[in-house]
């Protein structure tokens, strides 16, 4: 238990440092994958600054809505399998049944309670429920409680903390008993109550825009957005990131990881590890490339993924000469005298090539598997990230926060290139 408390007050801290983008990718995971609720995070945010109180809770209500979003996509992809995860497989079923009586209800309770949100945000891509349903329910619940903690918070100030514990934990599924008590009675009585949603003029708006959406550009689509949710995810984290680095405010960071890297320090290390930089310079880079080419060729048949991965070779390139010079970071031990935007580490551009590079060669590798293979290909390719990564510190060429920047840059072009990868493959189909 204590270990569970520890986790919880270290990651509050972590993302109450980062405001409210901290609070964004917080409320964002929570309700696809993380275990860790956003209120943690949201109230004393509120507390801190009442008057931005309606703000926070927008935040925390739209991140929430778009990982629910992410978890829906991830229930139609990964199916049962995945949902098996998260809950044992004789509850599989009474939430299925749940789902089939209740339909948007049941994710609405989930939005509002205490109820582990991820479990109802993924089961609802299991299921197959309608994704405009799906939609309102998370949005009209989550919204709900969020803005209820802030407006509490907002009228009683530190004091509201108390009342929000009551109110929407024990009282959210006190309300949400009374409401089904109410709905089963105007059922047993045969009272009728119209409630036609699809009468209201916004409603119809979004239900035929995400209809024709979703008709017109199917796989593509989803891409289309879970492309554009993780690039301003990692993205933002890249911003702030470079902001904090160029206000020497992660040095505790660096210093502490440079540490710990330098223990592990022996001649058998130093092998392992020069051998290393050595599949990273550019000779060896040049032949990756050419048999990676060659590979995605003869696999795929079809010039569009050679010329994408040369695309995400390329552009890393391109992209690290853009950016270098931009916040000219010496880095950690000179290399010589390297030439140009080869002087500055910030971001790794050995992380962001090998991160979008691999990046690519893992998606066409997974592209023609199927089930947990295709996770361990992603495993995978965090391993040989971390462990480049891990070389380039070692050796005293870069710096730890070089090396993560590189990491979700890299990852935002990454996205890039599989979105394009798709659209290729839409419009020439």
């Amino acid at each position: 238990m204590n270990t569970i408390l520890e986790f919880i007050a270290g990651t509050k801290d972590f993302f109450m440092q980062n405001g409210a983008i901290g609070l964004f990718i917080l409320s964002f995971a929570e309700a696809s994958f993380f275990p860790v609720p956003p209120d943690i995070v949201l109230i004393p945010l509120t507390v801190i600054s009442p008057a931005a109180g309606l703000y926070y809770a927008a935040i925390t209500s739209i991140a929430s809505t778009l990982g629910g979003m992410f978890g829906y996509f991830i229930g139609i992809r990964a199916g049962r399998p995945i949902l098996s995860r998260f809950v044992k497989d004789n509850n599989i079923q009474k939430i299925e049944d749940m789902f089939a009586r209740f339909g948007g209800w049941a994710v609405a309770v989930a939005g509002f309670t205490p109820i582990p949100y991820k479990v109802f945000t993924i089961a609802s891509g299991v299921f197959r429920m309608n994704l405009t349903t799906f939609f309102i329910a998370a949005l009209l619940s989550r919204s709900a409680r969020f803005f209820m903690e802030s407006a509490i918070i907002m009228a009683m100030g530190e004091r509201a903390t108390a009342y929000i514990d009551r109110l929407l934990g024990p009282g959210s599924f006190v309300l949400a008993i009374t409401i089904l008590i109410v709905y089963l009675i105007v059922k047993k009585t045969g009272v009728s109550i119209t409630f036609t949603p699809a009468k209201w003029q916004k409603y119809n708006f979004v239900k035929k825009t995400f209809d024709k959406y979703f008709a017109k550009y199917g796989e593509f689509g989803v891409y289309i957005i879970g492309g554009l949710i993780t690039a301003g995810i990692f993205g933002m984290m890249f911003v702030k990131l470079a902001t904090e680095m160029l206000e020497k405010e992660l040095g505790w960071l660096d210093q502490g990881i440079i540490g710990f890297i330098k223990s592990a320090q022996s001649p058998t290390m130093d092998v392992i590890v020069r051998v290393i930089n050595v599949l990273q310079q550019p000779p060896a880079l040049l032949v990756l490339l050419a048999a990676g080419l060659l590979w995605a060729g003869y696999l795929y048949k079809s010039i569009i993924y050679p010329a994408m991965l040369l695309t995400a070779f390329s552009g890393s390139l391109i992209i690290q000469w853009g950016l270098k010079p931009l916040f000219q970071r010496p880095r950690l031990s000179p290399l010589g005298q390297p030439p140009g935007f080869m002087a500055f580490s910030f971001p790794s551009g050995t992380t962001l090539l090998f991160t979008a590079f691999l990046g690519f060669l893992i998606f066409l590798i997974i592209k023609k598997t199927k089930g947990r293979h295709k996770m361990t290909a992603a495993a995978i390719w965090l391993l040989l990230i971390t462990v480049i990564g891990a070389s380039r510190i070692y050796l005293g060429i870069s710096y730890p926060t070089d090396i993560l920047a590189g990491f979700l840059i890299g990852v935002v072009w990454l996205t890039g290139c599989i979105v394009a990868t798709k659209a290729l493959e839409y419009y020439l189909r």
